[in-house]
């Protein structure tokens, strides 16, 4: 099941190949302007086999290089269809474990489904705020919607202990005796602290993309969660953007999309949340 999950999903990321590379923010995401047409070689144009879009085989076989006209191709074809696949493998054990015991085996497929979902739209949408710095409306929507349907799946096992990613390290941060109320000021603290930011960089630092995506991280994370998440894309951002100034690629004024590092931190949350909090609090002993 696993292999087959992950095959699928490295199919489904070249879908998502196609999305990212010829979106326009003209066009509704999912219009015929996007996805019609056969997928062809960015360099000669001409139109792929089949046999040439067999996902991470073909990439392979042909070394990175069109068959045709030899022409290197991006390594993001690879590395997204490789992204896709395992997060169609992973996504499903982190659900298990975190829900072990308090779903139902149709609760768990729906909400893992729910969860592949959403990571797979924030693939999207950082593949798109990279080469646009441009997060779709539609996506956001998207995410806001399938957070809706998280809670209604997970608020029979929503307690004080339960539906967090965190843990037991939610009972930190209080609000966990209402799903409903916990969700909303997640997505109010997040629309709140964005709002702040652009206010003050009068929209040069962040723009209403990442305030959208954030609120709707809120929406589907859920508090604590979404707290965590904040930091842990500003962390990472200012990491990377220290790093592309010492290595002269960057300078103060270059600007750097905010949607994959809230795609990054939602990530860490998901996957290692627990951990996370574990390592920084036993930096500080009692």
């Amino acid at each position: 099941m696993g292999i087959i999950l992950f095959f699928f999903g490295a199919a489904v990321g070249s879908f998502i190949n196609v999305l990212a590379t010829r979106y326009d923010p003209a066009a509704f995401l999912f219009s015929r302007r996007v996805i019609g047409g056969r997928s062809h070689c960015p360099g000669c144009g001409k139109t792929l086999r089949w046999f040439e879009l067999i996902p991470l085989f073909s990439f392979l076989v042909q070394g990175g290089r069109c068959r045709r006209c030899k022409k290197r191709l991006s390594i993001q074809y690879l590395i997204v269809e490789l992204l896709s696949g395992l997060i169609f493998v992973l996504v499903p054990v982190i659900i298990h474990s975190t829900f072990y015991f308090l779903l139902s085996t149709f609760y768990f497929y729906f909400l893992s489904a729910v969860w592949i979902l959403a990571f797979i739209t924030l693939l999207l949408v950082s593949l798109i705020d990279f080469r646009l710095k441009i997060i779709p409306d539609e996506a956001n929507v998207f995410l806001a919607i399938l957070g809706i349907i998280s809670i209604f799946l997970s608020a029979s096992t929503f307690g004080p202990a339960n539906g967090s990613f965190l843990g037991s390290y939610a009972l930190l941060f209080g609000l966990r005796g209402n799903i409903w109320l916990n969700h909303a000021s997640a997505a109010i603290f997040a629309l709140f602290l964005f709002g702040i930011l652009i206010f003050i960089t009068r929209g040069k630092g962040m723009g209403l993309g990442d305030l959208k995506l954030s609120a709707a991280l809120g929406i589907l994370f859920g508090w604590p969660d979404i707290l965590v998440i904040l930091a842990l894309a500003f962390i990472t951002g200012s990491l990377i953007a220290l790093g592309a100034m010492g290595s002269n690629k960057k300078t103060l004024k270059s600007f750097l999309p905010f949607g994959p590092f809230l795609a990054v931190g939602a990530a860490l949350v998901f996957f290692f949340g627990h951990d996370i909090l574990r390592l920084y609090f036993s930096l500080f002993p009692a």
